[in-house]
């Protein structure tokens, strides 16, 4: 469970007696479908709102309006609140009614969202008066990580007989909470054979550098041959460009916000001397953002002012539709992050794109491989990181790990949205090269000749285990 230091600051609990001037009529309204107003039944002798709002009926009941936030004070929408009437929904606000009968006071109220972790608390009523709850509820979290070619600057090992193949590779692991995991050894990481999949249509295991069919490999022993904790560097502050993807398919793969909730928890860990500047993208038809298919919130924001993003970010939750249009975006936003004069000389630079599938504006797989390459050749010609979060197994893996990779960036996965919350908590380690990693070496051997020629590229996925967790880190690694 992810705790923030403003968290730890709001109440969770505690009813109050409030005079709800306004919205009176609507209550008898909501107590009259319960059968508990202005009907003689269940709640016997009428009823009816004052002219402040109050509830003028009988003494056999109370009402109490939860209120359930996030962290951050954002409102959770369809949140479930189960008690005494069974399990009501939170509104857009966060809101809903629950009504305790007497001899009752007090009833214990489960509240519980997809992505949140489930909360009980005790709701009192006041008879013939509206009480308020404020409930927060955390964030759910879970152990993840991400693959580098080096953070160290170190080059890794990548020797190749065509047929075989030994490379070395970094990753990060972070626990629930963003900390770095440091005791794992050779036995806790295993890499996964690779066999293609005839049902995808894109590269599961080795793509060549020339259109050609997939090959299978297995590895020589699933555990690393080597495994070394790299010790993180000094940090040092970094200009991070924020790149959120705002399409359509957002609402089935972070119905909840989690990557708003988790850029907030990123900005609100900006360092002494960081900047960032937030960005959406979503391609028409049917964006929504306001400016398409790339709207940049600019100027830059140092930590004291990084928190102004929060009203931009919870406006954004109900700005999802549109396509992906993924590399012309990043060339637009790393463009304007390496001609801005306000940022300090010499400072380290990045954009951190996430997305939760692929461009879909290309014209072909081959116009995509040309975008990609582009962005990837002006990103190190800008002296331009790129770091990529990606989100579901809809992810071009591909693309994302070569987009990091070859610029000296880092590609971090969620399988759920449960792990987006440590890895937004890791990337800024990531930018300021203070992040231990682990450094793994394997040797794999191929099906078929010529399977790791030069210029191929090796994909793949390590096994990890930490205490009672296991989850899968995606890999890519190009061959010399």
């Amino acid at each position: 469970m992810h705790r923030t230091s403003q968290q730890a600051a709001t109440g969770s609990g505690g009813a109050t007696r409030a005079p709800h001037r306004g919205w009176g009529a609507w209550l008898v309204a909501a107590l009259t479908c319960l059968g508990l107003a202005g009907c003689g039944g269940g709640g016997g002798g009428g009823g009816g709102g004052g002219a402040d709002g109050s509830v003028a009926t009988s003494s056999n009941y109370g009402v109490v309006r939860v209120t359930v936030k996030d962290s951050f004070g954002a409102a959770v929408a369809g949140a479930a609140v189960l008690g005494p009437q069974g399990t009501l929904n939170t509104d857009v606000l966060g809101t809903t009614l629950v009504v305790i009968h007497l001899p009752d006071v007090t009833a214990n109220l489960k509240v519980s969202r997809d992505t949140f972790a489930d909360k009980t608390v005790v709701a009192t009523s006041v008879t013939g008066q509206v009480s308020d709850l404020s409930v927060t509820l955390d964030r759910a979290t879970s152990a993840a990580g991400g693959s580098l070619t080096s953070r160290s600057g170190v080059l890794p090992t990548v020797a190749n007989a065509g047929q075989q193949m030994t490379f070395e590779i970094e990753l990060v692991v972070v626990d629930g909470d963003s900390r770095p995991i440091g005791n794992l050894g050779a036995a806790n990481f295993l890499l996964r054979p690779c066999t293609p999949d005839p049902a995808n249509t894109r590269i599961d295991c080795v793509r060549s550098a020339v259109a050609g069919a997939d090959v299978a490999y297995t590895p020589a022993t699933s555990a690393p041959e080597a495994a070394q904790l790299i010790a993180g560097l000094p940090a040092r502050p970094y200009a991070a460009a924020l790149l959120l993807d705002q399409s359509g398919s957002i609402v089935q793969s972070d119905p909840t916000g989690a990557r708003l909730f988790s850029t907030k928890a990123f900005l609100g860990g900006l360092g002494v001397g960081d900047h960032a500047l937030l960005a959406a993208f979503a391609g028409n038809p049917g964006a929504m953002i306001p400016t398409s298919p790339l709207t940049v919130y600019g100027p830059f924001r140092d930590q004291a002012s990084a928190s102004s993003y929060f009203p931009t970010l919870d406006a954004l939750a109900a700005q999802v539709g549109g396509n992906t249009p993924l590399y012309a975006s990043l060339d637009s936003v790393r463009q304007q992050l390496a001609a801005d004069a306000t940022l300090p000389v010499g400072i380290a630079k990045a954009v951190v794109v996430f997305t939760d599938g692929a461009d879909t504006s290309c014209a072909s797989p081959d116009a995509c491989r040309a975008s990609r390459d582009q962005s990837i050749r002006l990103a190190n010609q800008d002296q331009v990181r790129i770091f990529t979060i990606g989100l579901s197994t809809g992810v071009d893996i591909a693309a994302l790990g070569e987009l990091a990779s070859q610029t000296g960036g880092a590609m971090l996965y969620a399988d759920t949205a449960d792990q987006l919350l440590p890895l937004y908590g890791s990337v800024g380690k990531l930018l300021s090269l203070s992040l231990p990693t682990y450094r793994l070496r394997w040797t794999v051997q191929a099906t078929a000749p010529g399977a790791f020629a030069s210029g191929n590229t090796l994909l793949g996925r390590v096994q990890v285990t930490t205490g009672s967790k296991t989850f899968d880190i995606p890999l890519i690694v190009g061959i010399p």
